[in-house]
């Protein structure tokens, strides 16, 4: 993961992939899948992430990620939000109300710190160490962010990556806020939870649709957690009755 003290022409090619018309092309995503591929491109890292959590009841409503390197399954999300407000890297923008910081829990923690936060447990748990966090303006009192992730013995993201993600910032809120404003009238699921939605209406359980589809039983919980919360229901007979599409195939 060399570095260097500028940003070259290479790096500004690869900005402009990140948010191109192409990448931005609405794909019933959280956030479009080359979106978060281009930033693993752009930044070398372990996995690339986007969240939607409303950490006032301790929930996360919606979570994408693409992995680079063989990580556990499932997370501890009660684990997460146990050490959410104690760690300051974490809660700060909520508690200060300042969303344009491109950060990193270096910023806030010696390495000796952090190692004692219950947060650095949870990170452990997942495979990770270093985080280089992206806030999203709130919405509806939701916190909305992006993180990229490196392993335990990688080294920390440079201040070079910070300002690479610093100037696409702005873009990245846009992209957001686009994707958020299709939500807001028609729901659009992903070709992922459509298909898990369908194997729902058959009447599968949560173990054979982890089966069928080669996942374990706490990822299909989490992408039925994220249709509930995108379809604005409870229950899996509410989120078949609102997608009668389905039903078919």
């Amino acid at each position: 993961m060399a570095d260097s003290s500028s940003i070259n022409e290479r790096d500004l090619r690869r900005m402009l992939d990140v948010v191109s018309p192409e990448a931005s092309a609405d794909d019933g995503a959280e956030m479009p899948e080359q979106v978060l591929r281009g930033l693993a491109e752009l930044i070398p890292c372990a996995s690339v992430s986007f969240f939607v959590m409303d950490t006032r009841r301790g929930v996360t409503l919606c979570q994408q990620q693409f992995d680079l390197a063989d990580l556990p399954d499932d997370s501890d999300d009660a684990l997460f939000f146990q050490a959410y407000w104690d760690c300051v890297a974490c809660c700060y923008p909520e508690r200060h109300n300042e969303y344009d910081r491109v950060t990193t829990w270096l910023d806030f923690y010696s390495e000796r710190e952090y190692r004692n936060l219950l947060m650095a447990e949870y990170f452990r748990s997942a495979g990770l160490w270093h985080e280089l966090l992206v806030t999203l303006p709130p919405e509806g009192g939701l916190e909305r962010r992006l993180m990229l992730t490196r392993e335990v013995g990688d080294i920390p993201f440079s201040e070079r990556e910070r300002l690479l993600l610093t100037l696409l910032r702005p873009h990245l809120v846009t992209l957001r806020d686009r994707v958020e404003a299709v939500r807001r009238t028609v729901p659009v699921l992903t070709p992922r939870q459509v298909e898990l939605l369908r194997r729902v209406a058959r009447g599968q359980t949560n173990r054979q649709v982890a089966r069928d589809l080669g996942l374990s039983e706490g990822t299909v919980r989490k992408h039925l957690e994220n249709i509930y919360a995108r379809l604005e229901v409870n229950s899996r007979t509410e989120a078949v009755a609102r997608m009668p599409e389905a039903r078919l195939g």
